[in-house]
């Protein structure tokens, strides 16, 4: 190997990273290398780095078992906690975004709606707020912001997890969750961590499919 150029193992370890899907089969060991190992080749080869499919299909079956190795001590390591978590469904949402101005102006009077809301989650962002809310109340909110409404999301859901105060130390654990949904293609519209409970908003027709993939997954940790 010349001086200063990178290994085949490092090079398919770099771009197995930018493909999420990817590594999160590889990680369940549900990937078929020879098939992967000819992508990889070609890529590789279009980026100046050519080499041999066998180079290549090796260093990803290595990645591969280091990969499979990591992920059954990381759900290990958080198993309890997601044995612990209780999931549940509130559908009929609406996301609305508005100038953090507007909202602060208008703090007091939002607060009494929040009150007797179904559904009603304020989050701050840098210049607006994020306010996941029950679609009955949707209409109210709009006029009490008026024109410092700056989007409006319909038709939204939230899956709400409640887990055990030991969510707090364990690192990685609203990565893993959020990272099942994406693999199976489900988008978050936001998503909400306050101390115990997670709350992750998603497109309503996604939410049947997103309470049923992570019900799953706590009822087999729970095993």
């Amino acid at each position: 190997m010349a001086e200063g150029k990178p290994s085949i193992a490092k090079l398919v370890k770099e771009l197995v990273e930018t493909k999420p899907a990817v590594k999160e089969c590889m990680s369940a060991g549900v990937v078929n290398y020879s098939a992967l190992a000819r992508v990889f080749t070609e890529e590789l080869t279009r980026r100046g780095h050519p080499t041999s499919l066998g180079a290549v299909k090796m260093a990803l079956i290595r990645l591969g078992e280091e990969l499979r190795g990591r992920r059954v001590k990381f759900e290990e390591s958080i198993r309890s906690v997601i044995a612990g978590t209780v999931v549940s469904l509130q559908s009929d949402l609406s996301v609305i975004t508005a100038e953090k101005s507007v909202v602060l102006r208008n703090l007091a009077e939002l607060s009494n709606k929040m009150q007797n809301a179904r559904f009603f989650q304020l989050t701050q962002g840098v210049e607006t707020f994020v306010i996941a809310l029950s679609s009955e109340d949707e209409g109210a909110v709009r006029r009490i912001l008026g024109n410092g409404v700056v989007e409006v999301i319909d038709g939204q859901a939230a899956i709400v997890l409640i887990s055990p105060d030991s969510i707090v130390e364990k690192p990685g654990i609203v990565a893993f969750i959020t990272s099942v949904l994406a693999s199976n293609g489900i988008n978050i519209t936001q998503v909400i961590s306050c101390h115990r409970d997670t709350i992750l908003v998603v497109d309503r027709r996604d939410a049947p499919r997103a309470y049923q993939l992570l019900e799953d997954i706590i009822l087999r940790m729970r095993q």
